[in-house]
């Protein structure tokens, strides 16, 4: 499945924005989304800093399942990935990120020295697919407002070099999302709001929805949806409960669907995570 922003000429123009700028920096943060840290990567992203030293970034980590990603950080440590869970709005997890980073600037002067070089700034990079929280993750790391952050996917434009604490600096680069989505990840990267759904069907990820929360965490529709009822929820069901209903009398399933994924891309149904590790 396609969208504008995953055209081969936009993409083709993305790429070689981000090879530019990757040829100059030491480290990456591959910013992702804490709820489904496998799907909003992006292979595109990987492939492209597959030779430089990555931190992995699970944004938005108080909107997912705890424990599902103490079980994705202990994977990803299993896998040789550095791996760090973070909420960039309240600043959870930002200590232990400085300690990597203190780590990595120690390491890079060490090699300078080592080669008869002057030690410079550790140089870095924010990247990632849109809406997981990259802009908000820098001005986090950065302590003052310094990228336009906001929930339309793509919203950070241009090139921004900032320097940080020490002898650190971070450039700041718009998202990117592969050329294809699979399939099975469309409804999760909508979820989240790293792909429109108005280019999708909405009512078929509001059943997706609704389905997985069915499945995964149950208790969540009675608490966040207000709805008591016998037998599984479904779209329909919700619109009438909402009092979602057209002039004619038939439910509105695609504002109920909209409304749907608002709720779950804001984390108004409750602490959950799409996927685990195998």
């Amino acid at each position: 499945m396609t969208s504008p922003e995953t055209t081969p000429a936009v993409q083709g123009k993305k790429k070689n924005l981000l090879i530019r700028r990757l040829r100059v920096v030491d480290l990456v943060f591959e910013v992702v989304d804490a709820r489904c840290p496998v799907s909003s990567r992006s292979p595109l992203v990987r492939q492209l800093v597959k030779h430089k030293q990555q931190i992995l970034i699970l944004n938005k980590a108080d909107l997912a399942d705890p424990q599902a990603t103490g079980r994705w950080l202990d994977y990803f440590a299993a896998t040789g990935i550095t791996a760090v869970a973070v909420d960039s709005r309240q600043g959870s997890g930002f200590r232990e990120l400085w300690g990597h980073l203190a780590g990595y600037e120690s390491e890079l002067k060490k090699r300078l020295e080592e080669k008869g070089r002057l030690a410079r700034e550790l140089r870095t990079a924010v990247v990632g697919i849109p809406n997981t929280g990259k802009s908000s993750f820098l001005n986090r790391l950065v302590g003052r407002r310094t990228a336009a952050t906001g929930d339309r996917p793509g919203i950070t434009k241009g090139p921004q070099w900032v320097h940080l604490k020490g002898r650190i600096s971070v450039l700041d680069t718009p998202g990117v999302l592969p050329p294809q989505i699979k399939e099975g990840d469309v409804f999760k990267l909508i979820s989240i709001g790293a792909v429109d759904y108005i280019e999708y069907e909405p009512e078929r990820v509001g059943e997706q929805i609704i389905n997985f929360l069915e499945e995964n965490y149950p208790e969540n529709i009675a608490k966040y949806l207000g709805t008591s009822r016998e037998g599984p929820l479904t779209l329909e069901i919700l619109a009438r409960h909402k009092n979602f209903i057209l002039p004619e009398g038939m439910p509105d399933l695609h504002r109920t669907a909209g409304y749907l994924i608002k709720l779950f891309k804001n984390g108004k149904l409750g602490r959950v995570t799409f996927e685990l590790p195998a």
